[in-house]
């Protein structure tokens, strides 16, 4: 009896061991695990993009600007409110909502646009840059007409580099962002990386296209299934850019007298403002 009550003890001892060995204990968490972040996509298309239908600027007339302002040109200036001689679009208009504050966390409220789906209100650091050429942070909130925001994005991740760009027109359409990562002075400073154009999808956070450096500064246009852009600055070649928004291709190109600072279509006609003269441009498929 004794022999047998030692082997179901050594039994018992056995089964406990492997029980331990397979089951070792969880320690049990400090804190609870943050929930994941996440954002709900605004309205976007429904069907597949297609690329635009090939097309190019087509020079009409050209004549010297003689300083005109918006008025004196026939324009609206609703593109860049702001003025002719400024390198960056601003625009916020005073009877936008009251969600949509003058400043957000230490960042000034620069372009309110109202949307399709909503506010896009664009934050930005100061105008004076970071030090050392870095680049001053920059965010993106779109904001549903109940106040809610559709989402919330920090743009730098976006841009190609942390140092020598500069955000200075951005627009909202479809679901999209299309802003540019300008060159913040000289392109050789930045060795020539700067200045491209890109399009994101924000409730992603995924960059769709980026366009080749020195494309864009100042004021973007967006047209249809086009986007006209430009890229000038002093003692540089200064040029005018047709680009698939689909795709993010440069359909043409045509040279400028100097930067451009204002771009607005007039009917049929893409008005070019420079420093010095004002083109007329029509855009033709081929």
């Amino acid at each position: 009896m004794r022999l047998y009550g030692e082997v179901h003890l050594a039994i018992a001892a056995v089964a406990l061991l492997a029980a331990c060995t397979t089951n070792p204990p969880v320690a049990a968490p400090t804190h609870a695990p943050e929930p994941p972040v996440t954002s709900t996509p605004a309205a976007t298309p429904t069907r597949p993009e297609t690329p635009a239908p090939d097309a190019r600027l087509v020079r009409r007339r050209a004549e010297p600007l003689n300083g005109r302002g918006y008025a004196a040109l026939g324009l609206t200036g609703a593109n860049k409110p702001n003025g002719l001689e400024y390198r960056i679009r601003q625009e916020v208009p005073a009877d936008r909502p009251a969600y949509v504050r003058a400043e957000l966390e230490g960042l000034q409220l620069f372009i309110a646009d109202r949307t399709a789906d909503g506010w896009l209100a664009f934050y930005r650091g100061p105008l004076g840059g970071a030090p050392n050429g870095g680049n001053v942070a920059y965010r993106a909130i779109l904001y549903r007409p109940d106040g809610s925001r559709a989402w919330d994005t920090n743009l730098n991740r976006f841009l190609s580099r942390t140092d020598r760009l500069e955000v200075q027109d951005i627009r909202y359409a479809d679901g999209k962002l299309y802003f540019n990562e300008a060159c913040q002075s000289y392109a050789r400073e930045a060795g020539g990386a700067c200045s491209s154009l890109l399009r994101v999808d924000p409730a992603a956070g995924t960059t769709d296209w980026r366009t080749p450096p020195l494309t864009s500064n100042n004021v973007i246009l967006l047209h249809g299934p086009y986007i006209v852009a430009g890229y000038g600055f002093t003692a540089e070649a200064d040029s005018l850019f047709l680009i698939d928004r689909a795709t993010g291709r440069i359909l043409d190109r045509q040279p400028l007298d100097s930067a451009h600072s204002y771009l607005e279509m007039r009917g049929d006609d893409l008005v070019v403002v420079t420093t010095n003269q004002v083109y007329v441009f029509g855009i033709e498929r081929r």
